[in-house]
């Protein structure tokens, strides 16, 4: 593995990989560059030391949607973000609108007011509020927002780059939709949700046949296939693992303006750390 930190190289790192109830792996939580964190079901401040990381490396939280595993560990990453190791201000949370009310809510049911307030100012907290068709620079990376269709609520896929490193997408929980698909477009390696896996699935998820459908019209985007109810095999896809990482190198045929990639985009390595 190369280290993370090249300037053309992209670190993704799927800290949990498991759907909400299966216990095939964590709940869903990834990382960029150990700097911005994709949704937190994880106990991330737990599972990243073992990776040889630590939360006090994190500058944004992407929040997709507002389920259970895929934010409830929320309170204890900011706990141990304000209370614990190395203290550094000024993280950012961002996500759909309702995404501050629904944070604090869960800090206020989990710590009380005294607590809460302790942690908004240790970390002096900032929060940033996407929509659909959003494409805004946030803690250094340019990150995209696309509206997707998944149960309840609102729901974003995003992009995350960083300069003009790869783009990273992340597709939450989600159904075969507009948004979904403009997502894939846009990225080089595109983490994406495989709920089920013998046939369509309940609550407004993806199964391996879409997988596969979508794997076959996107060919110049990677596939990571995470949020797994079980595990097999995919043609032409990763499949992820709790702590896995995968080394992403800069696109090398992008065009003038920076868009457009062809079948000579970077190539993925991984490995566990």
């Amino acid at each position: 593995m190369a280290e993370s930190g090249a300037v053309d190289s992209t670190r993704l790192t799927v800290v949990g990989s498991g759907d909400a109830f299966s216990g095939c792996g964590c709940n869903a939580a990834y990382l960029v560059d150990e700097r911005v964190l994709i949704d937190c079901g994880s106990p991330v401040q737990a599972l990243l030391p073992r990776a040889g990381m630590t939360v006090a490396s994190i500058d944004l939280v992407l929040v997709t949607h507002f389920h259970a595993d895929h934010t409830y560990m929320l309170p204890m990453l900011l706990g141990a973000r304000a209370f614990a190791g190395e203290l550094r201000g000024g993280l950012t949370i961002g996500g759909p609108p309702g995404t501050r009310e629904y944070v604090l809510r869960l800090l206020n049911t989990g710590y009380g007011r005294h607590l809460v307030e302790l942690i908004e100012q240790r970390l002096e907290l900032q929060w940033a509020v996407f929509q659909d068709g959003a494409n805004d620079v946030v803690a250094g990376y340019r990150v995209g927002a696309h509206a997707v269709v998944h149960s309840t609520g609102p729901s974003l896929a995003y992009t995350v780059q960083r300069d003009d490193a790869a783009v990273i997408g992340f597709s939450g929980d989600t159904t075969l939709c507009a948004g979904l698909r403009r997502a894939i477009a846009s990225a080089d390696v595109m983490v994406c949700e495989c709920t089920g896996w013998d046939g369509p699935t309940e609550g407004g998820h993806l199964w391996r046949g879409e997988l596969e459908q979508l794997i076959a019209e996107y060919p110049n985007t990677r596939f990571v296939l995470s949020h797994l109810r079980t595990r097999g095999t995919v043609a032409g896809a990763i499949l992820a693992h709790d702590l896995l990482s995968i080394d992403v190198g800069a696109p090398s045929d992008r065009d003038a303006s920076g868009s457009g990639r062809g079948p000579g985009r970077a190539a993925a390595e991984a490995g566990r750390k």
